[in-house]
């Protein structure tokens, strides 16, 4: 009985690598209806590939998740493979990858969390950035937030802000303090279910004069706004006046008419804009009324939605025991709500 020889096994060696661009860790899309938002799924693969498949896995807002592959198209030239993602608003989500040559897996890549939801650019001076009293914390974990470059699970201080350019980190230790958006953030989620987004472009002390067109603090922020892409959020929350009671009612309208509306046009699109009533100081100089007027012309004029007046957070909601126009936790949260009731109150007319 003779031996029959076997010819040796061929060990593949077809792989490849998958390189993702979008979505990011902890990226939140705009939605852009109450039930369904577009995800832009994007990057390159190198190596043995003639197709790309995606798979999403994940809580929605509603209804449930189409959990199966899709083809994503790929230039075989390049190896960049691109495709707008139709996905129901919720999060977070898992997104798998997967190269494919005939019926084999060459390579493989998991991105998660990331999700579709509501996304808020917010600018102004300190108590728009990270200086309140202490460092706060969200309860959802539902909260993220984009300096320009990278999106993170959203802590205090919050990143981003213009008040960090000059080396990439919280200057002094009253830029290493809270913010109301953890919190505004929590609420939002837990009245609408969906993931949110804030992007923080603010600078303490700053006056509206610094924010105008051609200035750095308006480029920062276009800058911010063109990252997201067009209609890539719901709106721009602006809080400031602190510093600018010396100001007429006239003049502040008008520079922050010409903020406004310079910034529509400069985006492309119809960005909303948000504007809380701001003047106060300190338990002696709680309000300034020809700033408030001024307030009051841009929401009659329709140039910006109606904000929270936070004028009203007196007492124990601000810091230094009371004194200081900074806010406590206490304030932190209040200023949050506040901020999520205005949001609210338009979206559901939406």
């Amino acid at each position: 009985m003779t031996n029959e020889c076997k010819a040796p096994r061929k060990t593949r060696t077809d792989k490849a690598n998958l390189l993702v661009l979008s979505p990011g860790v902890w990226q939140v899309f705009q939605r852009v209806t109450k039930r369904r938002g577009l995800v832009v799924v994007s990057g390159r693969v190198t190596g043995s590939a003639d197709r790309i498949e995606v798979k999403v896995s994940g809580r929605p807002f509603t209804g449930a998740m189409d959990r199966r592959w899709r083809v994503i198209r790929l230039d075989k030239a390049t190896g960049a493979f691109t495709r707008s993602l139709p996905l129901p608003a919720g999060g977070w989500y898992t997104l798998s990858l997967r190269a494919r040559v005939g019926d084999r897996t060459t390579a493989t890549v998991m991105i998660k969390p990331f999700g579709v939801g509501e996304v808020f650019v917010t600018a102004g001076q300190s108590n728009s950035t990270s200086c309140g009293q202490f460092p706060t914390k969200q309860a959802s974990g539902m909260v993220s937030s984009f300096n320009g470059k990278a999106w993170r699970q959203a802590v205090d201080p919050m990143w981003g802000a213009h008040d960090l350019i000059q080396a990439g980190e919280p200057i002094g230790e009253i830029f290493k303090g809270g913010s109301p958006w953890l919190a505004f953030g929590d609420e939002m989620f837990a009245r609408f279910g969906v993931p949110i987004g804030v992007a923080v472009t603010g600078h303490g002390g700053s006056s509206i004069t610094q924010w105008q067109p051609g200035c750095d603090m308006y480029n920062w922020l276009l800058t911010r706004i063109h990252q997201l892409g067009p209609a890539g959020c719901r709106a721009v929350l602006w809080h400031q006046g602190e510093s600018d009671a010396e100001m007429t009612s006239a003049e502040y309208f008008a520079q922050l008419a010409n903020l406004i509306e310079s910034s529509k046009r400069d985006a492309g699109w119809e960005l909303p804009w948000s504007v809380a009533k701001v003047s106060y100081r300190s338990p002696t100089e709680p309000a300034f009324e020809h700033l408030r007027q001024a307030f009051d012309m841009v929401w009659q004029h329709r140039i910006a939605l109606p904000g929270p007046d936070t004028d009203m957070l007196t007492g124990d909601n601000r810091d230094c025991n009371g004194q200081g126009v900074h806010f406590s936790p206490k304030g932190l949260q209040a200023h949050g709500v506040m901020w999520a009731d205005s949001m609210s109150t338009w979206l559901g007319r939406r």
